[in-house]
């Protein structure tokens, strides 16, 4: 074998086990709350101008702020950085072109949340009939979710003008219902049920007819949204409510 092939061989095989060992590497980087390829929306409201929220997630799903809100105007203290105050009107946040998660898909959504009264939307998609809405919202003065056939919503109060993260999941199951796959949390721990509707075993198959959109009729702060279209553990959720969602996850999450 002569020297100029022999030095092509060795060559080639150098660069073949540079790029393995980068592979690797790049497979063995820790994943976190904050990078999860199920995170599929990320708005964290830290704008100072415009009426565009960015998406802090890798799909580049933007909202469009409405009926006269704007980042100059609504900007607000946040819980992490910035929020966006509702209330002066009609305003909410639309993602244009998202649809959210759809069907019997799990989901987690999750935000932090400030107000002093007990009405409105903090998120919602979905189709205008029976278990094909989703809506997270407050019902009866508490926060909980509202498929349009059936409710769940949590025991406690939150509109005490403090900030508190607010959650629920949507775990995994051949036909999804509020009573067996549907959970609730309140700043990071499983939350304590109020009341279940009478309809609370009818199917969660969210239809693909409206846009997303935040914070439709809500008086107040919100900050920080995510939807992860995957059910969320726990100890996930809570590490969202420690501010730890940067942290690398558990090997045996």
């Amino acid at each position: 074998m002569s020297r100029r092939v022999y030095f092509s061989i060795f060559s080639l095989a150098l660069i073949l086990c540079l790029a393995w060992t980068t592979f690797i590497q790049a497979g063995d980087k820790p994943k976190t709350l904050d990078t999860d390829p199920n995170l599929a929306g990320w708005w964290k409201f830290d704008e100072t101008s415009g009426i565009i929220a960015a998406d802090s997630s890798k799909h580049n799903r933007k909202g469009f702020l409405r009926e006269g809100i704007s980042f100059e105007k609504d900007s607000a203290p946040g819980r992490i950085s910035k929020a966006l105050k509702y209330g002066s009107g009609d305003g909410y946040v639309q993602i244009t072109k998202y649809k959210g998660v759809t069907g019997i898909r799990p989901r987690t959504v999750a935000a932090w949340c400030r107000t002093t009264e007990t009405k409105g939307e903090i998120i919602s998609w979905g189709m205008d009939d029976f278990g094909k809405m989703f809506t997270f919202c407050f019902i009866r003065g508490r926060i909980g979710i509202r498929p349009n056939g059936g409710y769940l919503y949590i025991n406690k109060e939150t509109d005490d003008d403090r900030w508190h993260h607010l959650a629920a999941v949507v775990e995994e199951a051949e036909l999804p219902n509020l009573h067996d796959d549907v959970k609730l949390y309140l700043d990071g721990v499983l939350a304590e049920i109020h009341d279940i509707g009478l309809l609370d075993l009818w199917p969660i198959d969210t239809g693909k007819d409206l846009d997303v959109t935040i914070g439709d009729g809500f008086k107040g702060s919100i900050d920080d949204v995510r939807i992860y279209d995957r059910a969320l553990s726990e100890d996930e959720i809570n590490a969202i409510f420690k501010l730890q969602s940067n942290e690398p996850l558990p090997k045996s999450k």
